[in-house]
């Protein structure tokens, strides 16, 4: 056998090698759906106007269309991760922020019990460009919604927990609020870890697991210059077999929150954990477990995460960059050899797993500069042919000095046979 494509001319075209969407069995995974139509236009692209509503709007709509084409639609989503602009508008006298603009639009496709979702600051690819979404769905499947009174209140349209269909648990993006809605440590990344992470237990601890139970984990940061605190935290917390993590830095919705958390977990489910043979911190030197495959292929970590995970059929992957197996920046100044390299680092995980790039179903890419991205989409489709990933590009700093460029994946053993993918003409 080989993926399905579905062709349509109700997709917009697209700007990379990547898909609007892929379907694996009952799961879905959009690509970073932006406000652009069928033409390629942007609502309200006069030069110096924006149109936040319509930008909004025409996303939402875009992202239903690829639902639909693969048998699903805007109620089966479970998390979204929706990017706005670093420029964001705070809200002013008669006038609403873009936070507030986009939550109201929202609110209008997606019904209550919400998905789980963070809203983020990020560079995104078009100067004009306002939002982007990207999304997981799941269909044929129940879905329960994971509330707590010992969770702050929900105040904004998404899950107050979390998100539980089946074995997997679908985390909001959790922040250093307390039940009262008020936050903690202003100004301490160590207290606000503390709280983010209490928060994501409450949420576990509801759905009959902990934080043990963690796969997959998704880190913001307002500032790198806090990065040894908030791991400081984390190590302490998240423990072997550990979940995968790609910390990235950007904007909160929030004044004084310094750190989000989202996160997958896998409750009561076996693992397969992929990382290096080095010791790093946070685990035993001396120890070894059945469920890791320790690999001398792969660097060593500088936290308490996994380069790999997969629970099933299912595989996350770390963010990746151009490390070689010694630790060592393969590279640098150069985004051509830098792409291969965090390529050629996904590769191996996923070998390592029993899986290939043709698995992959869902990447997300960082990148420090834009000039970067067509020579990056070169080398990325020398790794990827089509029917391409579903894909997200965004812009950010790296918390590893030098590192031009990161990727982070999942995979499904038998996409490559089994898929079923949403492209435009």
């Amino acid at each position: 056998m080989a993926k399905q494509i579905v062709t349509s001319n109700k997709l917009y075209p697209v700007y990379g090698p990547y898909s609007h969407a892929v379907r694996v069995g009952d799961m879905l995974f959009l690509h970073g759906t932006v406000g652009v139509d069928v033409h390629g236009h942007v609502p309200g692209d006069t030069p110096g106007q924006t149109d936040m509503v319509g930008q909004c709007r025409q996303t939402l709509e875009n992202m239903a269309t690829s639902l639909e084409l693969l048998g699903s639609g805007l109620q089966d989503v479970v998390k979204v991760r929706a990017f706005l602009p670093n420029h964001c508008r705070p809200g002013r006298a008669g006038q609403p922020s873009f936070d507030e603009t986009f939550d109201a639009v929202y609110q209008t496709y997606f019904q209550s019990p919400y998905p789980a979702r963070a809203a983020l600051q990020q560079g995104l690819f078009l100067a004009d460009m306002l939002v982007e979404i990207e999304a997981i769905a799941v269909v044929n499947q129940p879905k329960h919604l994971i509330t707590s009174t010992a969770l702050p209140p929900l105040r904004r349209p998404y899950a107050q927990g979390g998100i539980l269909v089946g074995n997997l648990l679908f985390l909001r993006g959790f922040t250093s609020q307390d039940q009262e809605g008020e936050l903690v440590g202003p100004g301490d990344m160590r207290a606000q870890t503390e709280q983010t992470l209490s928060n994501m237990a409450i949420v576990l601890q509801e759905s009959g697991g902990s934080l043990a139970d963690l796969v997959q984990t998704q880190v913001t940061l307002t500032d790198w210059h806090a990065y040894q605190d908030y791991n400081e935290v984390y190590n302490r917390y998240v423990r072997e077999p550990f979940p995968t993590r790609t910390t990235l830095q950007g904007g909160l919705g929030r004044a004084g929150l310094l750190i989000e958390i989202e996160s997958i977990a896998a409750l009561s489910t076996p693992r397969v954990t992929i990382d290096s043979a080095t010791p790093q911190s946070g685990r035993s030197i001396l120890q070894r477990r059945d469920d890791v495959v320790y690999s001398d292929q792969l660097a060593p970590g500088v936290a308490a995460y996994a380069q790999g995970v997969r629970v099933g059929d299912l595989m996350f992957v770390s963010g990746q960059v151009s490390i070689d197996a010694q630790g060592r920046l393969v590279g640098p100044g150069d985004i051509h050899v830098q792409t291969r390299q965090a390529l050629m680092n996904l590769q191996t995980i996923l070998r390592l797993a029993d899986l290939d790039l043709e698995d992959v179903v869902k990447t997300t890419v960082m990148l420090t500069d834009w000039r970067y991205y067509a020579v990056y989409n070169e080398v990325y489709q020398i790794f990827f042919h089509p029917p391409y990933p579903a894909r997200s590009t965004i812009g950010g700093a790296l918390a590893h000095r030098g590192a031009l460029i990161e990727i982070e994946a999942i995979a499904i053993a038998g996409a490559r046979d089994n898929a079923i993918v949403a492209i435009s003409p």
